[in-house]
């Protein structure tokens, strides 16, 4: 149902955007004189989010304008033959227009939520960037219960990993490049062709805490920007890292989109459960189910009029004697 729902918001939206540019901008393309703009296909953008990567390419911006193109003809014919005074038509333009209206109370206030969010967790969005050379080793017989497996093990015991780690670091604090060094032996498959760029990290950073490396972070967090330190132990094996970027504070602009992510879905249920405690809604197949189902409320039993007391029958008459 909630799917069927977002189809429609999106052909809701669609509709709008069709009936509403062109904005300013550059003219991209003019179907019988009707100009389409860069500023329509920004426009577009924020209606749907995901159209951003799509437009970011040339090819995907041609297919898009196309799609445009096709829409506005139909509409343009469409209108031609007067179908927008259909009553069929207004119909369904009236369900759009309160589709996109509603829709538009959730987004305003999913924003305020994700704002709320960002500023009372402020510290979630303070972010540095580091980098690292994993040296890897096989987790001892006893521990393997207790740690998850790695990948793409290597036969290395601890000790050996350890050594290997101790060599790398001297290199580095010698003067090799970290980046150079991470390329050539670090054996994070993710990172080391990035010279082991773990990337824009918080102190709790749930993409690094999964891999189990907590350590790491609260090391990073104590470092100054240039420094190196290490080896540092994880359940992957020792490390080497260093600090790219110092701690910044993630603009909300930047983190709104994960925000939303993040709460959109308990927001969702959260509002909904609001309008409806302060709202009577009432089905009318539930309340007529309701009605048969109630007994009827017994009469009062009429009162019997109280029985009159039966007076004795007369005692005969005795006989006289003459």
């Amino acid at each position: 149902m909630f799917k069927k729902l977002s189809r429609l918001v999106l052909l809701a939206s669609c509709f709008v955007f069709i009936v509403s540019c062109s904005g300013g901008g550059k003219t991209l393309v003019t179907i019988n004189g009707k100009n389409i703009t860069e500023s329509d296909l920004d426009f577009l953008s924020t209606i749907n989010p995901r159209l951003k990567m799509q437009l970011a390419t040339p090819f995907g911006k041609k297919q898009i304008l196309d799609n445009i193109v096709e829409q506005e003809l139909l509409f343009q014919a469409a209108t031609k033959k007067g179908l927008q005074r259909d009553a069929a038509v207004k119909a369904k333009v009236d369900l759009y227009k309160k589709v996109v209206i509603a829709q538009s109370y959730i987004e305003t206030e999913m924003e305020r939520s994700a704002k709320d969010y960002y500023e009372k967790n402020k510290g979630e969005f303070e972010k540095l960037q580091f980098a690292h050379v994993l040296v890897k080793f096989v987790q001892p017989e006893k521990d393997k219960k207790a740690a998850p497996k790695p990948k793409d093990k290597v036969a290395r015991t601890k000790d050996a990993a350890l050594k290997i780690a101790g060599d790398i670091k001297k290199r580095i604090d010698a003067g090799e490049d970290f980046a150079k060094v991470a390329k050539e032996m670090s054996e994070d498959t993710i990172s080391k062709n990035n010279g082991g760029d773990l990337g824009r990290a918080s102190k709790n950073e749930q993409r690094l805490e999964r891999r189990g490396y907590g350590p790491l972070l609260e090391k990073a967090f104590a470092m100054q920007v240039g420094e190196v330190a290490g080896p540092i132990e994880t359940q992957e094996g020792y490390h080497i890292i260093t600090v790219i970027k110092g701690v910044e504070q993630q603009p909300f602009e930047e983190a709104n989109q994960a925000i939303l992510f993040k709460i959109q879905g308990d927001e969702r249920t959260r509002l909904m459960s609001e309008l409806k405690k302060n709202a009577k809604v009432v089905y009318a197949d539930e309340k007529k189910k309701e009605t048969e189902a109630k007994p009827a409320e017994a009469k009062p039993a009429e009162a019997k009029p109280a029985e009159q007391p039966v007076a004795p029958a007369p005692a005969p008459a005795t006989p006289t004697t003459k």
